[in-house]
Parts: C-alpha cells; structure tokens; sequence
C-alpha cells in the first residue's frame, strides 16, 4: 500500500510540476488568438548610439563622431503545429529621430529596406519576453508616434490591419532578448 502510495505522489508531483513550466499564454495577449498558420508582426524601433565608419570607393576608412541612429527591426511570428518561430528582419541605420515609424501603423513600404537577417523556433523564454513587452508597454498616443530624444524605444505589433503602438520604457529590445 505504502508503494502505491509513494509512486502515486511522485506521479503526482512530476505531473503537477510540468504543468508549472508549461507556458500559459495570457486571455488579453494578442498571441492567444493566432491560430496554426497565422502571424503577427512586431515592429520596434530604438535609439542607439553608435559611430559611423565609411568606406571610400579608394578603399580609405572614414571614422564619424558618435551620433544617435535609431534602428527598425521586424519580426514576423507565426505559430505553426509545434510551437511558434520567427523570422528577423532589420533596416539600415536612419540619423535620429527617425520619423517613419509612425508610417508604421499604416503600411510597410519597400524603400525602408528590410533585410532578412534570420529565422529561429521561439522557446517559451522568448514567447514570454513577448508577453512581458506588450504588458510592459503604453499604449502610445499621437505625440509618442515620432521617436524623439523623450520617447526612444517603441514597440508595434501587427495583426493584419489591426495593431497596438507601444512605448516601452528601459532599454528592452527584442533582438536582444529573443533567439539566444
């Protein structure tokens, strides 16, 4: 009795404690209504500082002073059958502020010049991280929509022509923070 006992707890508590590491997607995310096949599209815009190095068609290096660029990037999530994965896109540096990001919750244009960088599975540690982002996130009002030296990270997830606009404080930047 004693051993149906004892393995009924460890079954128990082996089952209880997966269920603890299982990722539960919250009801208010827009990731709980994708379905098998849909995606959505995360757009997100930083500010960095960085220095400009140019080559000349001579084949000399141009050192620039360092400067506030701000970066787009775009990933594009889809869940499939097994999970959910990724593909990671990223634009050339613009000199701050770059103001087309507010154009971003109308449409995506082809002289932004996206280049597809990578495409990775999303782990649970990175679904979470895109769970956390859009709870961490304000929604943005119409003096957010330009990154300016005052609002410098902004996050917008798309799902067809609906979308959110987000700012995100602190330094938290999906390219950092997914596919590692």
């Amino acid at each position: 009795m004693r051993k149906l006992f004892l393995i009924l707890f460890l079954v128990s508590c082996s089952l209880f404690q997966a269920q603890n590491d299982s990722l539960v997607i919250p009801s208010n995310s827009i990731l709980k209504d994708l379905k098998i096949g849909d995606s959505l599209t995360y757009y997100q815009c930083h500010v960095e500082e960085a220095t400009q190095l140019l080559s000349t068609a001579s084949g000399q290096t141009l050192t620039g002073t360092q400067q506030k660029y701000t970066i787009t990037e775009k990933y594009v999530v889809q869940k499939n059958a097994n999970g959910y994965s990724a593909k990671y896109y990223a634009a050339t540096l613009a000199v701050f502020p770059n103001r087309k990001f507010s154009a971003l919750k109308i449409r995506e244009k082809a002289y932004w010049g996206f280049k597809k960088e990578k495409e990775f599975i999303l782990s649970d540690k990175d679904l979470k991280y895109l769970i956390a982002l859009e709870k961490k996130g304000k929604e943005a009002i119409e003096y957010d929509y330009a990154i300016t030296k005052y609002n410098t990270n902004q996050l917008i997830i798309r799902n067809g022509k609906n979308f959110k606009q987000l700012v995100i404080d602190g330094n938290y930047i999906l390219s950092k923070l997914l596919g590692k």
